[in-house]
């Protein structure tokens, strides 16, 4: 009588499942990887758009510019209020915003000619991420905060 075996070895199965659990790591990795890029990315964004929504605000209040040699800031609740820039959505935690405690820092240094030497920095404050320029001190500045009526989150 013959036996027909039909099947895997419980050896085989095992290599099977190392090689697919090795496969999955790899996978695991790369696709970490760019969503960490990915990530980065919406950041810098947001702080681009930060400083191009204070830069449009501005424009339409030239009397907020700062003085030579002094510096402002501006909440990004603001610049939301008044549809200068959209809502920040975190991006490591959608039911939350970037807005409540982001803000701009405007600095006019010294004119040259005819021009007005603006720096602009974005302080980008998400869950898990901070700017560099957050770590700029902001006291005895100027601040432009939204009115009271405006809801952000």
């Amino acid at each position: 009588m013959r036996i027909n075996k039909k099947g895997f070895t419980i050896v085989e199965v095992l290599v099977v499942i190392i090689i697919l659990g090795i496969l999955m790591t790899l996978a695991y990795m790369g696709v970490s990887k760019y969503l960490s890029q990915a990530r980065n990315t919406t950041y810098e964004t947001f702080e681009q758009s930060i400083e191009d929504g204070v830069t449009n605000y501005l424009i339409q209040h030239t009397g907020s510019i700062p003085s030579e040699g002094e510096s402002l800031v501006v909440d990004v609740e603001k610049l939301f209020c008044e549809g200068y820039v959209d809502r920040l959505e975190d991006p490591n935690d959608s039911s939350k915003t970037c807005n409540l405690e982001s803000y701009a820092i405007v600095k006019r240094n010294n004119d040259t000619s005819s021009n007005m030497d603006i720096e602009y920095s974005a302080c980008l404050k998400c869950s898990g991420y901070e700017s560099p320029a957050c770590s700029n001190s902001i006291d005895g500045i100027k601040r432009l905060k939204a009115d009271a009526s405006c809801e952000v989150d």
